[in-house]
Order: structure tokens, then sequence, then C-alpha cells
């Protein structure tokens, strides 16, 4: 599992993250809940991918990932109808969701089935995300609830979520043109996913913490 020193930052920022939210799950509200439960299922699922292989006496994991893709989304619709706690959005999510288990669907019977890495599926769910991320942005600018939103855990997940899935739509693409099948394919963009993943959870597990600290004192946000 620890086989260079992007795998070994990925995967020691995967396990910090869900061991912090393990830490505070039962301490935060329930958005923070669900991202530690984001956090925990990420750590399973590659667990889950690395021996599925011996399990199942294949060289492919890629199966895990086209479900665990769906599983990812339906947990980031749960946490964002919580944060727009309207019931247009919760509608609106429900059919993403929905919209995104048909594509998926459509993805494995006619173009990338079980055995490939489904980059279409999760260009998709990127897209989504993105235009989530943007919408709640929308929402915190006009909220007057918050007297420093940079002091605010939503803000830091939010920002994330932003800047990570809008690189997630390069690099999957990049992986869609199969630039790995060349000679000598540039595999920095692997690494480069493997950094970006490792920030991204580590930037969740603080926001973790900053919402738990802001929830237990309300004034340090002020």
């Amino acid at each position: 599992m620890f086989t260079d020193f992007y795998h070994s930052f990925y995967y020691t920022i995967l396990v910090i993250g869900a061991l912090t939210g393990l830490v505070f799950v039962m301490r935060v509200d329930a958005p923070f809940k669900w991202l530690s439960i984001l956090l925990l299922a990420t750590l399973i699922s590659e667990v889950v991918a690395k021996f599925f292989p011996s399990e199942f006496k294949t060289t492919n994991n890629n199966p895990v990932y086209h479900v665990f893709t769906i599983i990812e989304y339906l947990i980031y619709a749960i946490i964002y109808s919580y944060f727009f706690n309207s019931i247009f959005w919760t509608r609106l999510l429900t059919i993403s969701v929905l919209f995104l288990i048909v594509a998926e669907s459509i993805n494995v019977v006619f173009f990338q089935p079980f055995q490939f890495t489904p980059t279409n599926s999760m260009i998709l769910e990127s897209l989504l995300l993105i235009f989530l991320s943007l919408s709640l942005f929308l929402k915190l600018r006009t909220n007057i609830a918050y007297a420093n939103i940079f002091m605010e855990g939503v803000f830091w997940f939010n920002s994330s979520v932003l800047c990570y899935y809008s690189f997630n739509i390069l690099i999957w693409g990049f992986h869609s043109i199969k630039v790995y099948e060349l000679k000598n394919p540039p595999t920095i963009i692997y690494n480069l996913i493997l950094l970006l993943s490792g920030v991204l959870y580590l930037l969740y597990a603080a926001s973790i913490v900053l919402h738990y600290l802001n929830k237990r004192n309300p004034k340090q946000s002020k």
C-alpha cells in the first residue's frame, strides 16, 4: 500500500482524516457527521480496492470504483442537502443522484464496463459537485449568520470541493484519452491526483475540527 512517497502521503492523510472523523462524528452537526462518514467510506473503499484482486483472483479493482463513485456522490448530496436546507434543493439533489445512477448504468453497459476505470462517471460527478459548490457559495455570500466566513468549516469544505473536483476533470480527462498507454506515460498526473486527494482529505478533517471548535465556542469565529 505504501509503495512510494505519493501513495504514502495519500494513505497516511486518508487514515488521519478517517480517524479525525471518528473522533468528532458525535460532536458535530449533521453535515459534518456525514463528512466524517465520507472519509471513513473512502478509507474502506481503498482498503477493499487493495484486497479485491486477491480475493476475486483478478488484477482489476475497477469494479470497486464503479460502485464507490455512486456511494460517494450520494453522501455528498446528503451533505449539501443540509447546507442548502430547502425542499427545492433536496428534490434537485435527489434527481441528481438518480441521474448519476442512470448515467453510470449506461456507462457500464455501453462505454466503460466494470473492468475499466469509470472516468466518464467520475467526470460527471465532478461537474455536479462543481455546480453544487458554486451554488452554495452564492448562498453563503448572502448569509449573515457567519461573521467571519474564513473561520467556518463549511467554507473550507466547499472550497476544497470546488478546487479538487475542477482538477479532477482535467486528470481523468487525460486518463480517458489513454495517455497511460503511451510508451512513456506521464505518470505525474497520477502522482498529482494522489497529492491533491491527500490535501482534500486533510482539509476535510480540518473543516470538521474547525466546525467543532466554533460549535463549542461560537465567539471565536467572530
